[in-house]
């Protein structure tokens, strides 16, 4: 058995941090704290990302992008309060997704309106155009299913939301993939499984993510009780394994990003962890797939939690 690094207890502490905040919001009921939830790190790692790209030497917008970002994020808290713009797909909702695809359509035609005025068009305005839209995409609208997931379920009797158990069951799964490949494949890795991507990931630090991830679904599941969709043992489990597999999968995609610019860390804010993006690249592709697979998953007559 190998040694931990010597980056886990900086790494502890500040997920023992992050998860103190999380579960601050959710037991207070804040819809404010939530905003600053999600505001705080997509708007954080939204400004990394083009810092990235500029350290790369790669033409891009930030001004447009933040404030595409800022448009997407206020919008999608000020209409998703509405039960309409909120409710299920199953259940004739959705409408956030036209806004949503509105704002980015017209971001794209600013995008072009802007090297419209470029003196020698070239590279740098495909860039600028691709990685700029590719940002907002990427960072912001993938994080902000956390909003969507929010608002996903009714409000209860005292008119909070409910949708922060769902938003707690997958951030603690992807998270807890994280932890289990960190200390598998510290402790017992072997094998590199994606070495042209990044050489620390090994099969056997992808084994124990993602048995961790479906014990922790299965815990969260027990203890939050009626607070989710009273789904069955092997749903639970199956879900579970899906976001596992999809939290690897962003993992890569970051490290994949990381290496095509040539740099190790997205940042350096949160120690043992490396930056923001370095902390949420895996929920940028859970988030999404979790809302969508319980499209197909809660019933369509409105009851989609047991509240006590």
């Amino acid at each position: 058995m190998k040694q931990l690094p010597p980056s886990f207890p900086a790494r502890t502490l500040s997920t023992i941090i992050i998860w103190m905040v999380i579960v601050a919001a959710c037991w207070t009921k804040s819809e404010p704290a939530f905003l600053l939830m999600i505001a705080f790190p997509s708007l954080g790692v939204l400004w990394e990302y083009f810092a990235l790209l500029k350290a790369g030497g790669i033409a891009h917008h930030r001004g447009m992008g933040m404030g595409a970002a800022c448009l997407l994020l206020c919008l999608n808290f000020w209409l998703l309060r509405r039960p309409a713009m909120a409710m299920p797909l199953v259940q004739g909702g959705g409408e956030i997704f036209a806004v949503d695809a509105a704002l980015l359509a017209f971001f794209i035609l600013a995008l072009f309106l802007r090297e419209f005025g470029r003196n020698n068009p070239g590279k740098p305005t495909a860039e600028a155009i691709a990685f700029s839209f590719f940002g907002v995409v990427y960072i912001p609208w993938l994080f902000l299913f956390v909003a969507k997931l929010l608002y996903l379920t009714p409000r209860d009797a005292q008119g909070c939301t409910t949708g922060q158990y769902l938003v707690v069951f997958v951030v603690a799964v992807t998270k807890f993939t994280d932890v289990g490949a960190f200390l598998c494949g510290s402790l017992f890795g072997k094998t590199p499984c994606f070495p042209n991507i990044s050489p620390q990931k090994t099969w056997e630090g992808i084994g124990g993510a993602l048995l961790l991830a479906v014990l922790t679904g299965f815990g969260i599941f027990r203890m939050l009780g009626s607070h989710l969709p009273p789904f069955p043992l092997w749903m639970i489990c199956s879900l579970s394994l899906l976001i596992g597999v999809a939290g690897i999968g962003g993992d890569l995609a970051e490290s994949l990003l990381k290496r095509s610019l040539r740099t190790k860390d997205s940042g350096q804010a949160l120690p043992g962890i490396g930056g923001g993006l370095d902390l949420i690249d895996s929920l940028l592709f859970t988030l999404p797939l979790f809302y969508f697979l319980l499209q197909f998953l809660l019933p369509t007559d409105g009851n989609m939690v047991c509240l006590p």
